[in-house]
């Protein structure tokens, strides 16, 4: 083996492991370093190794005994969330859709493949369902996914669900692929997605996509219990409010001005 490609390989090994760390931090929260070795089924020297070199990065705070991810990630974090000045916007559409609906709204933007809920607000009778902001999500159960994927080519969607497959996650949930271009093609007549109980047992959901110009931002969602949005209020209603909101984002999305600020920082 090439010594240089063999460096590159363990680098990437390397590289791979600490996001494992990071990964195993965000799901169990503050732990010692033998809870992570046990969860990442890793030896405890090379766990500690990752966990310092994190740390001296900043990425990982120490409390006693107990790691726990860094709050220099809120920086990043922000940073992701506001790399279009379109997905900050979204937040005044997502907090009044909340409001008038009293459910929960969302906007969701596609990332590899996968979407992620940019922003998330919860209405006086919403159900939160564990949906916080990062959160990731398949695309063919979602009515955000449905609708984001009805406005790609048929092409990108293939290769879309060639890498994530087209998982059941309840017993609803379209797992035929020639079914699912059906509904795309539904969606793409109406300009609304419906979801069924097809990401979580009691849960409906209602889309728009959002888009500028020829690009897609994302779509805006409102969600709620099955027996909640049901009937009209789950055909026309939301759908409405959805598709209004959608077109006063656009419009902002295209004409406004992003705003700018200095930025200094210490890196």
């Amino acid at each position: 083996m090439d010594g240089n490609n063999g460096r590159e390989g363990a680098g990437l090994r390397g590289t791979r492991t600490s996001f494992e760390v990071l990964h195993a931090l965000q799901e169990l929260g503050p732990s010692r370093l033998s809870e992570i070795a046990d969860h990442l089924e890793m030896a405890e020297s090379t766990t500690y190794r990752h966990l310092q070199t994190l740390a001296e990065l900043r990425y990982v705070s120490r409390d006693g005994e107990r790691y726990q991810l860094g709050l220099r990630f809120l920086r990043l974090g922000q940073s992701a969330r506001t790399r279009d000045p379109a997905y900050e916007m979204s937040r005044r559409q997502v907090r009044t859709l909340a409001e008038e609906t009293e459910e929960r709204s969302q906007f969701v933007v596609e990332d590899h493949g996968l979407g992620i809920y940019v922003h998330v607000e919860t209405g006086s009778k919403g159900v939160s369902a564990g949906f916080g902001v990062g959160r990731q999500i398949h695309l063919h159960c979602s009515s955000a996914g449905k609708a984001i994927l009805s406005t790609y080519s048929r092409e990108r969607v293939d290769q879309i669900l060639d890498r994530w497959g087209l998982p059941a996650l309840t017993e609803q949930t379209i797992t035929d692929r020639d079914r699912f271009y059906e509904e795309l093609e539904g969606v793409r007549d109406r300009g609304v997605a419906f979801n069924r109980e097809e990401h979580v047992d009691g849960l409906n959901g209602v889309a728009v996509p959002v888009e500028r110009g020829d690009d897609l931002l994302g779509a805006l969602v409102v969600a709620g219990p099955s027996h909640r949005l049901t009937g009209e209020r789950f055909r026309e209603t939301i759908p409405d409010l959805l598709l209004a909101a959608a077109n006063e984002l656009e419009l902002h999305a295209t004409y406004s001005e992003p705003e700018r600020a200095d930025d200094h920082v210490v890196e």
